[in-house]
């Protein structure tokens, strides 16, 4: 009988492994059914965190013949989550997650020429996507300045990922240093609002402290916001808290490579500046505050915004890794050698404009409406202003990607490499997409209004 005795115990841990496996089974899709059904807010995050874990574990066990599987994993995390907009949270989660989406095909082919990490910088993109999905989400102070830390702190790290240059270690810097004192800004804010609504964390339950304390026209609460307001409008690139954003795009190198000679004349320097006044756009929308007008009218915009500048980014990034400059004299005649990258770029710069018949035009028009019938004939005029002169710097390059002499084209042009028509490579397929973002929704305006409409609220 001795002998039969370890055959009995291994049927009987045998029996208890495939108990434990059943018994994990059914916990799993308890949980899944659990997120999918009864906590689908919180669904699509677990779906960018089971990519972070899945990224960790495929780069721990196998060698860079599987970055394929990178972008395969990182992109299918984050167009999961790209169906369900029917409410305010979750159309800035689609803007934020089609922005992410868009990003991380411009990286593909600058990390695979500088042979950097790919792991690294997809867990980075992700985690600051997880980190905007949960702002959008968020309904108390602490979940929103936990979210905004692992966004920003995801963008200092992109930001410095070149660590070798130089300009981009120094953009960093500025960064961080601005970025942990507009924190410590903000966090002072949230605790004079804590103490004034008599230690509420939640949004609700904060108005409703203030009203029963009778706080809400004290000093405290002029503190509390002009703390908060000085706080996010670093993170917004408002001016004055907007020194930063020229630095960080001229130093950061995630997307757009080790270019060299960048001045204040170079394309991104410019772009940045350029989102700094769009910034201003985006606010009367916020000002103007109708559901049914400024909202709308915002987001049409931020979604025109983003396809306008990341198409300009595309075509910077095309144009710098071939060329290996930034300047923008260096475009000089760029039609002559690469007409489809020199249209694309004109196309994206006369949207960022403002020109009809383009998406920038339709949506610039629906939002300075809106501001003005709201009664802020002040702030669109200084829009309107605004608006053209930013055309006369577009409107130069244009010039010179056009019209440039064979006396005036410079080495880099003069030796560049032509591109096919068709696209070869995710950089050029991200741009084509951007292109016509930029350029076909602005003859469908009325739809994307309507559907902004409907999905909110």
């Amino acid at each position: 009988m001795d002998h039969l005795r370890p055959l009995g115990d291994l049927l009987k841990n045998k029996k208890e492994n495939e108990n434990f496996i059943l018994d994990s089974t059914r916990i799993f899709m308890k949980a899944f059914h659990l997120l999918l059904f009864d906590g689908s807010f919180i669904f699509p995050e677990c779906i960018l965190i089971f990519g972070l874990i899945l990224l960790l574990m495929i780069d721990s066990t196998s060698d860079q013949k599987d970055i394929p599987w990178f972008y395969f994993i990182s992109l299918t995390s984050l167009v999961m989550r790209n169906f369900q907009t029917n409410n305010f949270n979750e159309i800035f989660q689609f803007l934020i997650l089609l922005c992410s989406t868009l990003c991380i095909p411009l990286s593909v082919e600058y990390i695979e020429c500088t042979e950097m990490a790919i792991t690294e910088f997809l867990l980075f993109v992700l985690t600051a996507t997880l980190g905007g999905m949960f702002l959008c989400g968020a309904n108390d102070l602490i979940t929103i300045f936990v979210a905004l830390e692992c966004f920003s702190l995801c963008s200092y790290l992109l930001s410095g990922y070149t660590k070798k240059d130089v300009r981009s270690n120094e953009a960093t810097m500025k960064y961080l240093l601005m970025g942990g004192a507009s924190s410590s800004i903000l966090v002072h804010g949230f605790s004079w609002l804590y103490g004034s609504s008599g230690g509420e964390i939640e949004l609700q339950e904060i108005v409703n402290g203030l009203i029963n304390t009778q706080m809400y026209n004290s000093p405290g609460i002029s503190i509390a916001l002009i703390f908060i307001t000085v706080g996010i409008g670093f993170k917004l690139s408002l001016a004055p808290s907007h020194q930063w954003t020229p630095d960080v795009y001229e130093g950061v190198r995630m997307i757009v490579g080790n270019l060299i000679a960048i001045t204040q004349t170079s394309m991104k320097r410019m772009l940045a500046y350029s989102s700094i006044g769009q910034i201003g756009y985006v606010i009367i929308g916020i000002i103007v505050g109708d559901s049914n007008g400024g909202y709308a009218s915002m987001i049409t915009y931020m979604l025109f915004y983003i396809s306008m500048n990341l198409g300009t980014f595309a075509c910077i990034v095309l144009f710098g890794l071939r060329t290996g400059t930034d300047n923008i004299r260096d475009y000089a005649g760029l039609y002559t050698k690469d007409p489809f990258l020199a249209l694309s770029l004109a196309l994206c710069l006369l949207s960022l404009g403002g020109l009809p018949p383009l998406a920038g035009f339709f949506g610039k028009l629906h939002l300075f409406w809106c501001g003005w019938q709201a009664g802020l004939s002040f702030l669109v005029s200084i829009g309107l202003l605004t608006s053209v002169v930013s055309i006369y710097y577009y409107l130069k390059i244009i010039k010179l990607l056009m019209t440039g002499r064979n006396q005036e084209i410079t080495p880099h042009v003069r030796n560049y490499r032509r591109s096919p028509l068709r696209s070869n490579n995710s950089i050029e397929l991200s741009m084509i997409v951007c292109v016509i973002a930029s350029t076909i929704p602005g003859i469908s305006m009325n739809p994307i209004i309507e559907i902004a409409q409907d999905t909110l609220f």
